[in-house]
């Protein structure tokens, strides 16, 4: 497969990375009565980055798994930190650790369910398709 091919495999999860720090560069005032709802938010948004970024990474090293994984986890931790650093400069957002645990805790959540859902496939002998 061409690297640009290889390449177009990182395009959902640059746009959703984007989407992300858009969204984190918007002042929000969001109260629900759920105590932790904004790290069941980050949670949920990092796992579906975290699919993302697996799915392009084991895309592009043919199906190198473990190093589609360390690199899923370091990119998304990176822009986790990078998206806690960016809200220290928005108004009414703040900088917080426990938000980048949520947001690794997601990633992994995300890269588990990659391996889960690819695992099945290869189990239940259907092929495995490369774009």
């Amino acid at each position: 497969m061409g690297s640009w091919r290889k390449l177009i495999c990182f395009l959902p999860a640059a746009v959703y990375g984007s989407l992300i720090f858009f969204l984190s560069s918007r002042s929000l005032k969001v109260k629900f009565s759920f105590a932790y709802w904004d790290k069941a938010a980050h949670w949920t948004e990092f796992t579906i980055l975290g699919v993302l970024l697996v799915f392009g990474f084991y895309r592009y090293f043919a199906h190198q798994t473990f190093l589609a994984f360390y690199l899923s986890l370091m990119t998304g931790l990176l822009i986790g930190l990078g998206d806690e650093i960016h809200q220290l400069f928005v108004r009414n957002r703040q900088c917080d650790w426990t938000d980048w645990l949520a947001d690794l805790a997601g990633i992994l959540t995300g890269c588990l369910l990659f391996w889960l859902i690819h695992r099945r496939k290869e189990k239940t002998g259907k092929p495995v398709k490369t774009p």
